[in-house]
């Protein structure tokens, strides 16, 4: 009889850690994957079929740096930022003036800044066939 009791008491409690891990990974998961909260601070037309859209993000204060997204796509009407909020940027910088030029589906892309993340690969379509846009990035840090 001890015996069925503690087992019975250590079945409970592995029961509710491992509630608790998959609720705390729930809760995680759904406030990893919320949309940014930015404003869009520039789109250009870097190719006849390629727009740039870049976002920065309006929160933070004085100890966080500005976060920059950089965005290719297809030109967008309607409401842009709920369109991005679907995309993942090919660059994110602490700087809105980055260089980004193109010609055909090639892109390069000059910065002098902090480079948070950045992927040489994009894809979208345009006229519904795919473009994937080859992105070269010249990044000169600063300190």
């Amino acid at each position: 009889m001890p015996n069925s009791t503690v087992i019975k008491t250590l079945h409970r409690m592995l029961t509710a850690v491992l509630a608790l891990l998959v609720v705390g990974f729930s809760v995680y998961q759904y406030y990893a994957t919320q949309p940014p909260e930015d404003d869009l601070f520039s789109q250009q037309q870097i190719t006849p079929d390629v727009y740039l859209y870049v976002t920065k993000y309006k929160g933070g204060g004085a100890t966080v740096s500005d976060v920059y997204r950089y965005y290719l796509d297809t030109k967008q009407k309607g409401d842009i930022l709920h369109y991005l909020t679907s995309r993942k940027p090919f660059l994110v910088a602490n700087t809105g003036s980055a260089r980004i030029t193109g010609y055909g589906t090639h892109v390069n892309a000059t910065i002098t800044g902090r480079v948070f993340s950045f992927t040489n690969a994009d894809l979208f379509y345009a006229d519904g066939m795919a473009v994937i846009p080859v992105i070269s990035l010249n990044a000169t840090g600063v300190r």
